[in-house]
């Protein structure tokens, strides 16, 4: 049964809700982890930006351009991990539209279930993103400690 209801709505990938949603969801996505690399590049500049002085060598103007340089690189590696807990949380905002598009084309006969109020929605989707995100940081961790388990583990 799960597996025919999941092969059905499958099946619906191109109708214009589920791109829609597709879209948003990494479109949003997208835009979230820019705002999160600017906001880490500008907590950089605002730390390091006028230089640093330190004792006995005095003042250290470079430490701003390495850290904003190496930024990069961060966060290219921490996307590959927060792309998917992101894109997941994000597009769960609007499951709703995904459901209502299947219960229109395969369960017409099926009585509407109530919509999930935006701000539970919300609530909802932050605390499947937290989950998300420590399952992550247990994964990591154990990349760091059992290397050979690393591509079994990111791909579950």
């Amino acid at each position: 049964m799960i597996l025919r209801s999941f092969l059905l709505a499958l099946g619906q990938i191109g109708d214009p809700r589920f791109r829609g949603v597709l879209f948003r969801g990494i479109g949003l996505t997208i835009i979230l982890l820019i705002a999160v690399y600017a906001t880490f590049l500008w907590v950089i500049e605002w730390a390091f930006g006028e230089g640093t002085t330190l004792p006995l060598i005095g003042e250290v103007t470079w430490v701003g351009d390495f850290l904003s340089i190496g930024s990069i690189f961060v966060m290219l590696i921490l996307s590959i991990f927060l792309m998917v807990p992101v894109a997941s949380a994000i597009t769960s905002l609007f499951l709703d539209e995904v459901a209502e598009a299947v219960e229109d084309v395969h369960y017409r006969d099926v009585p509407r279930p109530p919509r999930v109020p935006f701000w539970d929605g919300l609530r909802d989707t932050i605390n499947f993103l937290g989950i998300l995100i420590g399952a992550n940081i247990v994964a990591f961790a154990i990349y760091v400690f059992f290397p050979p388990s690393a591509p079994f583990l990111f791909l579950d």
